[in-house]
């Protein structure tokens, strides 16, 4: 009896040591519940809920459609019961597919096709035959009608029939040629892309399965959220601007969109999405510290260049491959959006709203007729205090109408910038060349040593707005950087407010004001004198 009751003790144990060696494997399903974009990728999160009794698990999140960074899995929990968390794997099996029947109703769909392929070139050259005919009676008609002018005088009647006939006839065989070719060339699309489809999918291929292992030890039962996050590409965002200006309350409307579009292969179904500017490629580790040596410069050596073996992809030493500059400012930006959003793996933008902002706004026009003989309308604004603009994009709407879109660079908060809201073609501005002059000849015909040519400009601003403006007019005038080249500026109508404006030599600025339907015109002349033989660049 004792050996029976010992026998059956160390059986228990023996089954709860086995039992302790094990995890229980579960295959949740999870659905992606918040996702943060990046200029360049994605950071998706998954959620599973599971309810859990003591012991060691190992929860699968099968079927992960996208290549991910497995250097970035990341596991959390929370929930009622209490675990511990062991590690997070990426798991890939490779399934071999062979899928006949998808290829035997791509190659039936192809026939089809192809069939009424062949039936629409069928008809385009019936319409051919048809044109042909038409033609012949139209050369006939040329020919015969002048015939039947000496014996008797065709009938209006007979001629507009016949006009009528083949211009009906002609237009009703055009159309129809054209239709077929439009329709060959959707049918040839069509087969081009199916095609494509079969080729990839003739030979047997290895499907791959990706899956998320998460081994974990539950020490209080209970219910358990599982979330996984992973990093992927495919995915990118940029900031764009919609500014409503309103003339008559001095303010612009400010709305801040991120434009999001992602090709990860699975759709973001109802989540919440947060935009980050942080650059995810960059390495975390700083690089290493090395000497900085000043040696005598030594000119390279150039060695004879010989003809260089071609070499099949992928054989002998890695191409050398030129990356454009990247530039990076600032820390990273971090929009949450407040409502959840839908977005499809298709690569369409989708506009999420960001910030709206009221900003008071000063209106003035600015000018610079050497370029543009256009006049700009700008508003001078302050960011608000919490909120930081990226450089993007801007659509302009003034009084309600679309006009044309502007860009903006990084605005820190509270920072107060100029805001471009395009042109405006009620604000004329237009420059004049009245007079061009050389002189580079001596009395009696003796060409001189030095030429001299004279320019004479007016520019021209008309205000046909119902309300007065301030006009900022640049223009640039001449600088010599070469004591041989003389320049003189005379005759100027109306001195400038500013000259070498914004530190910038010779760019002078008039700031105006006109009154509604006010014309203002600005004259001056510059004369510039070098030698004959010297070519001036820039004149």
């Amino acid at each position: 009896m004792k050996n029976s009751i010992k026998k059956i003790f160390k059986y228990l144990i023996f089954i709860l040591l086995i039992s302790n060696l094990y995890s229980f494997e579960i295959v949740t399903k999870s659905k992606i519940s918040e996702v943060v974009v990046y200029p360049d990728s994605a950071l998706i999160t998954r959620v599973a809920s599971i309810e859990l009794k003591t012991g060691d698990y190992q929860v699968i999140f099968p079927d992960i459609i996208p290549e991910i960074d497995e250097n970035s899995l990341r596991v959390s929990a929370s929930g009622d019961a209490k675990v511990k968390l062991f590690s997070v794997e990426l798991k890939k099996e490779y399934l071999e597919e062979v899928p006949s029947e998808k290829i035997k109703q791509l190659k039936n769909e192809i026939q089809k096709l192809e069939d009424e392929i062949v039936r629409q070139q069928n008809l385009k050259t019936i319409l051919s035959e048809e044109k042909n005919f038409l033609n012949s009676i139209i050369l006939f008609s040329k020919e015969q009608i002048p015939k039947d002018l000496v014996t008797k005088m065709p009938t209006t009647k007979d001629l507009d029939e016949i006009l009528k006939f083949l211009d009906v006839k002609l237009k009703e065989n055009y159309s129809q040629v054209m239709d077929c070719e439009l329709k060959i060339r959707e049918l040839t699309n069509k087969v081009d892309v199916l095609k494509r489809e079969l080729s990839e999918i003739s030979t047997p291929q290895k499907k791959l399965k990706r899956s998320i292992l998460v081994n974990l030890e539950v020490l209080k039962p209970g219910n358990l959220n599982l979330n996984v996050s992973y990093l992927v590409r495919g995915a990118s965002w940029q900031p764009l601007y919609d500014a409503r200006a309103n003339f008559e309350k001095s303010e612009v409307e400010l709305v801040s969109y991120g434009v999001v579009r992602q090709t990860t292969g699975e759709d973001w179904e109802d989540v919440e999405i947060t935009l980050s500017t942080a650059k995810t490629a960059i390495p975390g580790r700083m690089p290493e510290v090395s000497s900085w040596f000043l040696r005598p410069y030594q000119p390279p050596i150039i060695k004879e260049e010989r003809p260089v073996p071609m070499l099949a992809p992928g054989a002998g030493a890695p191409l050398q491959i030129k990356h454009a500059v990247v530039e990076y400012k600032g820390t990273a930006v971090v929009y949450k959006i407040p409502r959840k959003a839908t977005i499809k793996s298709d690569g369409s933008e989708h506009k999420l709203p960001i910030s709206s902002q009221i900003l008071n706004a000063k209106f003035e026009y600015s000018a610079y007729p050497r370029a543009s003989n256009y006049a700009y309308l700008r508003s001078r604004v302050t960011n608000a205090k919490d909120l930081q603009l990226l450089a993007g994009r801007v659509n302009i709407f003034l009084e309600g109408d679309f006009v044309g879109t502007s860009t903006i660079d990084n605005v820190a908060p509270s920072e107060e910038f100029d805001l471009y809201l395009g042109i405006d073609e009620n604000v004329k501005v237009k420059k004049e060349c009245l007079e061009k002059k050389v002189d580079d000849v001596l009395i009696g015909g003796i060409s001189s040593p030095t030429r001299k040519t004279t320019f004479k400009y007016k520019i021209t601003i008309e205000n046909y707005k119902n309300k007065k403006i301030k006009m900022n007019l640049f223009e640039s005038m001449p600088v010599s950087e070469n004591e041989r080249i003389k320049v003189k500026i005379s005759n100027v109508s109306l001195q400038p407010t500013e000259k070498d404006s914004a530190d910038k030599k010779g760019v002078w600025l008039w700031v105006l004001e006109l009154e509604p339907k006010q014309k203002q015109q600005i004259f001056y002349t510059f004369s510039v004198e070098h030698p004959r033989d010297m070519q001036v660049e820039g004149l």
